[in-house]
């Protein structure tokens, strides 16, 4: 994989998210080609340069392309984009893992971990690609839309062969995207997994109505328990303080392009969650991360007040204002 070269580079998942980093890589000069599983979103990107129902307010370049053959796109492409939920991820890799070789170069979107067993998504390729692809993760405070138009955004980039994080960083940057390296594969993860929890919590804080002391407050106590879970399973603490730790965590906790704060804001409102799922074409992801960091906390015995407080009001029928009162009511700490 030559840096200074342009590259042919597969993303699998047109969603939102995937279309953006389509549309900004292809933009940025490398052929691009996406896959999807709706025919309609296919056919929408091929023949109108619009993915109409996931980005539709974003015109998509020449050099994208769109197809339903998975298996084309990995055998074609050595740069592969996944984009796809976290619950899809094993069946995706399953059909794909034939196709994959040594060769291929595998960056992550996908945030949250593996339902029930509790993997990081790196964890879930590793154990299935016998090939030994090198394996990143790309996290930040990125809503697709904005990195769809090409307006200014930083992520991280993590990897742990160092010599081949350093070229995707080359390759994956554009003028308007700054990529910054880390090793910290698990604290990227870790930190992408946990704030889509506390941005439910923030969206219920502000459709209760608390005010911005009371949200302010769950951000960053919400902070501290990503440290508290991150530093445990091997994370550092730098990974938590920057882009893909404190700066997503801010971003999915008060803007309103992020569909887990604006599930919590309905939460907080009285909206019956089966209700507004019903209603939405994407995931909420933090919907399904709630019932893994509960597994994860109850395995290593953690406290977790504000992601079992979420769990609780998505699963155990809680009312949000108990919730909150719950909350309030906890014993006072001896130190911050």
């Amino acid at each position: 994989m030559e840096k200074d070269k342009k590259q042919k580079i597969g993303i699998v998942g047109a969603g939102a998210w995937g279309t953006a980093m389509a549309a900004l890589q292809a933009c940025n000069g490398h052929t691009v080609t996406i896959w999807g599983y709706e025919k309609e979103t296919v056919d929408s990107i091929n023949r109108y340069r619009c993915n109409e129902v996931f980005l539709p307010h974003v015109t998509l370049p020449d050099n994208l392309s769109a197809t339903q053959d998975l298996s084309q796109l990995v055998r074609s492409h050595s740069i592969l984009v996944m984009a796809i939920p976290s619950h899809v991820t094993r069946n995706i890799i399953e059909q794909i893992v034939k196709d994959v070789d040594s060769e291929h170069r595998v960056v992550i979107l996908t945030k949250g971990m593996e339902q029930h067993s509790l993997c990081l998504m790196s964890d879930v390729y590793q154990d299935a690609f016998d090939s030994n692809p090198v394996i990143a993760v790309l996290s930040g405070p990125n809503f697709a839309l904005e990195v769809g138009k090409g307006m200014p955004t930083a992520a991280t980039l993590a990897c742990a062969n160092e010599r081949i994080g350093r070229e995707l960083q080359q390759i994956l940057s554009t003028s308007t995207f700054r990529l910054y390296h880390t090793s910290d594969m698990v604290g990227v993860q870790i930190g992408g997994t946990i704030k889509n929890v506390i941005a439910i919590a923030a969206g219920i804080c502000d459709g209760m109505m608390l005010g911005l002391n009371a949200r302010a407050a769950l951000i960053c106590r919400g902070l501290a328990e990503m440290k508290r879970m991150g530093t445990l399973l091997g994370g550092t603490i730098e990974t938590f303080l920057g882009l893909s730790g404190v700066g997503d965590l801010i971003l999915t906790a008060t803007g309103d392009l992020s569909r887990n704060y604006t599930l919590g804001v309905a939460l907080g409102k009285g909206v019956c969650l089966d209700q507004y799922l019903s209603q939405k074409n994407s995931v909420a992801e933090g919907v399904k991360n709630a019932v893994s960091l509960h597994e994860l906390a109850a395995k290593h015995g953690l406290e977790m007040p504000i992601c079992e407080a979420v769990y609780d009001i998505l699963y155990s029928d809680l009312a949000c204002k108990d919730a909150v009162f719950r909350l309030l009511e906890r014993d006072l700490p001896i130190c911050e």
